[in-house]
């Protein structure tokens, strides 16, 4: 027997709470002259490279010209740890393979992806990073909310690259490129 279209009830919407205003909405931090931060301050973008600098173990700037030569520094392990949504896994992928092309080892790189409902905030998450004992944590399109640091290590050096717009980050960490500090 066929159902009446009217007798079919119309399913509920997986999420029902009304989403906040974007983040795309939120005004954006302005310099002195009251030209738009964007992507980033001067000052996150020097931290960033500093980070990739001490990263790559090269202090004469080699990462931003085409005769680079050398590799990265060898048996220092990098943890990267992308968002699990579209954005954040294509930007995850970029990283990995950006890090092979800098001359990282394969094996030396490892990939952590929060369970799910978890954040990389949670205790469980902190600890299950620490476990694979990075020496790098790069957090790809997650992380920018004001929290302890990414790990419980004072050898392990965080980097957060978020395109979310926030001034609060987690304890010791580098950001870019939203960081506004």
């Amino acid at each position: 027997m066929k159902r009446k279209a009217d007798a079919v009830a119309t399913p509920e919407p997986k999420r029902s709470k009304n989403p906040e205003a974007a983040y795309c909405d939120a005004e954006p931090q302005r310099d002195g002259d009251g030209k738009p931060i964007w992507p980033a301050s001067f000052a996150a973008i020097a931290a960033a490279q500093a980070f990739l600098r001490d990263w790559y173990g090269t202090s004469n700037g080699c990462l931003w010209s085409a005769d680079c030569s050398g590799s990265a520094k060898s048996g220092e392990r990098t943890l990267i740890v992308p968002d699990k949504d579209a954005d954040g896994l294509d930007a995850g992928v970029v990283l990995h393979r950006t890090l092979l092309l800098l001359g990282h080892k394969r094996e030396e790189i490892a990939v952590h992806l929060p369970a799910k409902h978890a954040t990389i905030h949670d205790e469980s998450e902190r600890e299950a990073m620490q476990a694979k004992d990075p020496k790098y944590i790069i957090v790809v399109d997650q992380g920018s909310r004001e929290a302890p640091p990414v790990v419980d290590s004072k050898e392990t050096r965080s980097l957060i690259i978020d395109h979310h717009l926030s001034d609060k980050f987690p304890k010791d960490t580098t950001v870019s490129p939203s960081g506004h500090a």
